[in-house]
């Protein structure tokens, strides 16, 4: 271990006296208290589910079952010419099964889901904004931002993640239709594969992306050289949130809460995540093995979708082999090195995960036949995942620095003085507007019928989405200038708070404004 390894790690072991207790970490008791909730909903769903007798698995399983019969239309995996959406490139794959037949999709349906999405949304994204107003500008820049306690927009944040997932489970068995019915199928997916790549940025400072290397801590010439600049990660770590909210709350209500093990894994890791944008500014959203599980959560949920819709074909083996080890390359060769007792461990022990993980996998692999009978053919299946996140993680990097380099030539040496009101309410009218472009294509998509294949459209939207919320970054950064010369603070009724506020965070954590909202 290098003496930087070591001066961090002093750091690290440093705590404040305040927050001791377990009783006095709010944030703990909130995280717990929400957990039991999310145990509740999930039962819930199956209970109610079972009790209406919904059994659709997927749609291979649409004639086993007589309810599904009646509330769905089949996959289209024979091809209706002239039926949008059911026909043409990868129609099975575009087509979203869990949704009303459209002899059946009412303007209630309609605008009960869309109404719940864009109060849910547009809230979310409240509670972030004031937070940041609070910490960033309000509030003087010698206080600490992290604490054990939760703050007023906590609270709030906490309070409508729990109300909308309880409206949305009683609008699943009112009206069901979820926007599946309005938005591409690809356009969910991207949301989260764009939350993935931009965590593996914001990230990168701390862990590198491969085994823990090139981080801040590798002071060499190599690691010096091919180090990324800071400029990126500075930016999404203080506006992710937005985008991150965005991704978790499009995707949860682009389904219904219908009783299978899919959608339960894929409702509980949306969850997890507004859980962790809604304990911003506290010590539990900085705990670095809480925020391995939330990014690697996918692992499970793609393994499990992709084996209960992948069908038949080749022995049920079609699809999760590449999402179970796709994602667990990334896993083992950049996400787990975000934990601290690797910094104490030799630089030479940290391949370890990755060469368990690729024995595992050729040992799976070489049993699994590709259509004609040949084994170890499917290998290749394995870099795709990875190739896609950790291109589109370079591309995210390259497209914030030119706006970075395009804000230094704009602005020059002077420090830009905050936004007036007026000004302000501009830029965050472009932000939304941005976002609702987002959404607007993927209707769009989905109403004039793109026939792209499913994995090639999800690519598509990834680097679409990465760019749009690049730019909305930038406008966001705008709005929370300080201004100069004097360290400001919040308004009167907030300086108690401020006042009271402590901190049980270690010196390194305090700037780590990882994942999930900051």
């Amino acid at each position: 271990m290098s003496s930087v390894d070591g001066i961090v790690e002093q750091d690290v072991n440093k705590k404040t006296s305040d927050n001791g207790s377990w009783l006095r970490r709010h944030d703990v008791i909130a995280w717990f208290l929400n957990i039991l909730f999310l145990i509740a909903v999930l039962g819930g769903m199956f209970g109610f589910g079972a009790l209406r007798g919904w059994n659709a698995n997927s749609g291979w399983t649409h004639n086993e079952s007589l309810t599904s019969e009646e509330r769905f239309l089949p996959e289209p995996f024979i091809e209706e010419p002239g039926v949008k959406g059911r026909y043409g490139a990868d129609a099975s794959g575009r087509w979203y099964y869990w949704k009303l037949p459209p002899d059946q999709v009412t303007a209630l349906s309609r605008a009960a889901v869309w109404l719940c999405y864009s109060c849910h949304q547009l809230l979310m994204w409240g509670c972030i904004f004031y937070g940041q107003k609070k910490k960033l500008v309000w509030q003087s820049s010698t206080a600490p931002r992290y604490s054990g306690k939760l703050e007023t927009f906590n609270y709030v944040a906490l309070t409508v993640n729990v109300v909308f997932h309880l409206l949305h489970f009683g609008q699943t068995h009112w009206t069901y239709d979820a926007t599946a019915q309005d938005v591409s199928v690809a356009s969910s997916q991207s949301s989260v594969i764009m939350l993935i790549v931009l965590v593996l940025v914001l990230e990168y400072r701390d862990r590198g992306l491969a085994f823990g290397w090139p981080t801040v801590r590798n002071t060499d010439r190599v690691s010096r050289f091919l180090r990324l600049p800071n400029g990126t990660v500075n930016l999404l770590r203080k506006y992710h949130g937005y985008a991150f909210a965005w991704a978790a709350i499009y995707t949860f209500w682009y389904h219904p809460m219908e009783n299978t093990w899919g959608h339960a894994f894929g409702f509980a890791h949306t969850f997890i995540i507004m859980l962790q944008g809604s304990l911003i500014y506290t010590n539990m959203h900085l705990n670095r093995y809480w925020r391995l599980v939330l990014e690697s959560w996918v692992i499970i949920h793609g393994s499990i979708v992709a084996s209960q819709t992948g069908g038949p074909d080749l022995n049920g083996t079609l699809l999760w082999p590449m999402f179970c080890f796709g994602f667990l390359w990334i896993f083992t060769m950049t996400q787990l090195y975000g934990l601290p007792f690797w910094k104490k461990l030799p630089v030479w022990v940290r391949p370890t995960p990755f060469v368990v993980y690729l024995a595992a996998t050729i040992g799976v692999y070489s049993t699994l036949p590709d259509r004609e009978g040949r084994y170890w053919v499917r290998l290749n299946e394995i870099i795709r995942i990875p190739g896609i996140e950790y291109l589109a993680a370079l591309f995210t990097w390259i497209v914030i620095e030119f706006f970075l380099f395009i804000e230094r030539k704009a602005q020059g040496n002077g420090r830009p003085d905050p936004l007036s009101p007026a000004l302000e309410a501009v830029y965050i009218m472009a932000v939304l507007f941005i976002y609702v472009l987002m959404v607007v294509l993927s209707i769009l998509i989905q109403t004039l019928d793109f026939q792209i294949p499913l994995f090639v459209l999800m690519v598509i939207l990834v680097f679409i989405f990465i760019v749009s919320v690049s730019v909305s970054n930038m406008l966001l950064k705008q709005c929370f200038r300080r201004p100069a010369g004097k360290a400001t603070v919040a308004p009167d009724d907030d300086k108690k708070d401020i006042a009271t506020t402590t901190c049980d965070t270690s010196e390194e954590e305090k700037g780590m404004e990882n994942l999930a909202l900051e």
